[in-house]
C-alpha cells in the first residue's frame, strides 16, 4: 500500500477504534467461510500513463467509458479508459489543489468528483472532453470553510448528493454549484458512501457511529438504522431490492445488506480480506474487491461468498460497464482491470 493511503487508513483505524460499537437485536449474522471456486470469465489488466497515480475509484460515464479518478498528492488527474483498455488522462487545472477520490457520472453527462483535501473547492466537475470546474461550499456560519467530502452520488432528482465529514452532513449539490447541508443526527458520525435506493431515497454508511442512514430527497429527513458490527463504508443498491455495503477494517472485513425497512444482516468473508467497494454486477449478484486478500469477489443475494479472480496490485474501486464487463482499480500497482462475466 502506497505511503499516503498507508497513513490514511491508519489515522481512520486509529479514529474508529475509539468509537463505541453500536449493536442492536435486529441484525443477524452469517458466519460461513467463503467458497474458493473459480467463476468463469477474462480478466485483462492495463498500465496507468503516470507513474503511481494512485487510482482510486472508478464510474461509467455518459460516454459509455469508464472514468477514474488519480489520487497521487499533488498531481491529481480524473482517467479514462475505453473498452479496449486505451487510458486518456486529465490533469486537474491546479493538480496540488486537491487528491480525487470518489466519482460519478451527474445528470448534465459530465463526471462529478470530490476531493477530500481540496480547499476552498473540493467538488469536481469535468465533462467527457476534459473541462474542468471545481466548486467551494463557502463558510459555514460561526465555523469553518473547508468541507471533507467522501462519497458522491447522482440522485434521482437531477442533483449531486455526497456525504461530508466536517460539518457532518450529507450535502445536496445543484449542477450549478448550490451547496444544502442535512445534519446527520448522530454526532461524529462521519457520513461515507452514499447511493440510491430502490425506493427512491438516498442511502448513506455511519462509518464512526456503525449505523446506515436514510434520507428523503425531497425534504432532507434523515432517518437512521443500527445494528451494523464494524465500521460500513460504500455503499451500493443490489438486484434483489436491498442496499448492500462493506466493513473493511481487516477485523471487520465484511459484507452487509440492509433492507428498505432497516433489518441489518452480515456476512463474514476471510480473516483480513479488507473490501474495498462494491457494485451490482450483470449477474444478479454484488461484485467487491479485496484489497488484503488481493482478490475480486462476488456474492450472492442468499450470501454465498465466491472469490473469483486474483489480482494484484491492491484492487480497490470497482464498477460496472454498460457492457456489463466489470472494472476495477489496482491502487499499489498503478493498473485498471476489466472483469468480463461469462455468459
Amino acid at each position: 500500500m502506497n505511503t499516503r493511503l498507508a497513513l490514511v487508513a491508519f489515522c481512520v483505524a486509529l479514529a474508529a477504534s475509539a468509537c463505541e460499537r453500536v449493536s442492536s437485536p435486529t441484525a443477524t449474522r452469517e458466519p460461513p467461510e467463503p467458497s474458493f471456486a473459480i467463476a468463469s470469465g477474462q480478466f485483462r489488466s492495463f498500465t496507468v500513463p503516470t507513474k503511481n497515480s494512485q487510482p482510486l475509484h472508478i464510474a461509467l460515464g455518459s460516454d459509455a467509458k469508464m472514468w477514474f479518478t488519480e489520487s497521487q498528492f499533488d498531481n491529481g488527474k480524473i482517467g479514462r479508459v475505453d473498452a479496449k483498455g486505451k487510458i486518456t488522462e486529465f490533469p486537474l487545472p491546479d493538480p496540488t489543489a486537491g487528491s480525487p477520490d470518489d466519482i460519478v457520472a451527474g445528470s448534465d453527462g459530465a463526471l462529478w468528483f470530490t476531493m477530500p483535501n481540496g480547499f476552498p473547492d473540493a467538488i469536481g466537475r469535468v465533462s467527457t472532453d476534459g473541462q474542468f470546474e471545481t466548486f467551494g461550499a463557502g463558510c459555514a456560519p460561526g465555523g469553518g470553510c473547508s468541507i471533507v467530502p467522501q462519497g458522491i452520488t447522482s440522485g434521482p432528482d437531477g442533483n449531486l448528493w455526497f456525504t461530508e465529514n466536517t460539518r457532518n452532513a450529507v450535502v445536496r449539490l445543484t449542477p450549478s454549484g448550490v451547496f444544502t447541508f442535512f445534519t446527520v443526527p448522530t454526532a461524529g458520525a462521519n457520513p461515507h458512501g452514499i447511493t440510491t435506493g430502490p425506493d427512491g431515497a438516498l442511502w448513506f454508511t455511519e462509518f464512526n457511529a456503525n449505523k446506515i442512514g436514510r434520507i428523503e430527497v425531497s425534504s432532507g429527513s434523515i432517518r437512521e438504522f443500527a445494528g451494523v458490527t464494524g465500521s460500513p463504508d460504500r455503499i451500493t443498491a443490489g438486484p434483489d431490492g436491498n442496499l448492500w455495503f462493506k466493513e473493511p477494517f481487516p477485523f471487520d472485513s465484511r459484507i452487509g445488506r440492509i433492507t428498505p425497512s432497516g433489518a441489518v444482516t452480515e456476512f463474514s468473508l476471510a480473516s483480513g480480506a479488507q473490501p474495498r467497494d462494491i457494485v451490482a454486477g450483470p449477474d444478479g449478484n454484488l461484485w467487491f474487491t479485496e484489497y488484503g486478500a488481493g482478490q475480486l469477489a462476488q456474492i450472492t443475494p442468499a450470501g454465498l461468498i465466491t472469490e473469483v479472480q486474483s489480482v494484484k496490485g491492491g484492487p480497490w474501486g470497482i464498477g460496472r460497464a454498460s457492457d456489463g464487463a466489470i472494472w476495477l482499480t489496482q491502487t499499489d500497482g498503478n493498473r485498471i482491470g476489466r472483469f468480463t462475466v461469462a455468459p
